[in-house]
């Protein structure tokens, strides 16, 4: 489906899938593809008993992509790596949901689903860019070992995101000193440890207050929040509207 000036869309059926993935693709001429195998939440509940898997594709040629990087296209395009396999992160899980269940028809439908593909190349370049940070402040990083201490915090915190750890906790377990862990996170994805956890846990909440039939009791229930006010109360401050509303709108 072509959807404006070159930028192409295909959702198509799959009988079997292995896994959730997605795969970034530039080629010689900056034109790029995006390509995601998706069966379903890769929370604890899914669109139906039996996931339907799909591919979606989206191919964003050059001249589609010069409207946007026209001035010191040099300075984008090398953002976006020749080839990349990537998670299915919480955002692009909303987005993949809000595209597979558009139920909109003709320009309108062509809106949304533009609107979507950048929203969803926006994810792919900033799950890309954020591990390529050069951490001049922290020397420490230049260590492999180290830095890869700080990537193995990411993926336990988004594991336990239900219960996640202190910082004491997750420095015992990683192995590396609390104040290098703050340090080494803040420098390499550009955000503290606290803010991340948190932002983590709303995009997660968001996920399932959309795609799933969980009450908002529910969801603050298997976040791990203590009472649905403190889970209400951190929704509205990060959403600017309480859960409740969001589930509705």
């Amino acid at each position: 489906m072509n959807i404006n000036n070159g930028l192409t869309f295909s959702l198509t059926t799959l009988d079997k899938l292995q896994s959730n993935k997605a795969i970034i693709r530039k080629d010689s001429g900056n034109n790029i593809s995006l390509t995601i195998f998706y069966s379903g939440l890769d929370c604890s509940l899914a669109f139906t008993d039996k996931p339907t898997p799909y591919e979606v594709k989206f191919h964003f040629p050059f001249f589609y992509l010069d409207n946007y990087f026209s001035q010191h296209p040099e300075n984008y395009y090398h953002q976006f790596p020749d080839f990349e396999e990537q998670d299915i992160c919480c955002s692009k899980q909303l987005i993949l949901h809000e595209i597979i269940n558009c139920k909109m028809q003709g320009a309108y439908r062509q809106m949304f689903l533009e609107s979507k593909a950048l929203e969803l190349l926006l994810c792919f370049q900033k799950y890309h860019s954020k591990p390529q940070n050069e951490c001049a402040l922290c020397k420490f990083l230049n260590k492999p070992l180290e830095k890869d201490k700080i990537f193995k915090a990411k993926k336990i915190i988004l594991s336990r995101l239900n219960n996640p750890p202190t910082i004491h906790e997750l420095s015992l377990e990683v192995g590396i000193n609390q104040c290098y862990l703050k340090k080494g996170f803040k420098e390499i994805f550009g955000t503290t440890i606290y803010d991340f956890v948190q932002e983590q846990r709303m995009l997660k909440a968001k996920l399932l207050l959309k795609t799933s039939h969980q009450t908002v009791s529910q969801v603050s229930e298997q976040l791990g929040f203590s009472s649905i006010s403190n889970f209400s109360s951190a929704f509205k401050k990060h959403t600017g509207i309480f859960p409740s509303e969001f589930q509705k709108s």
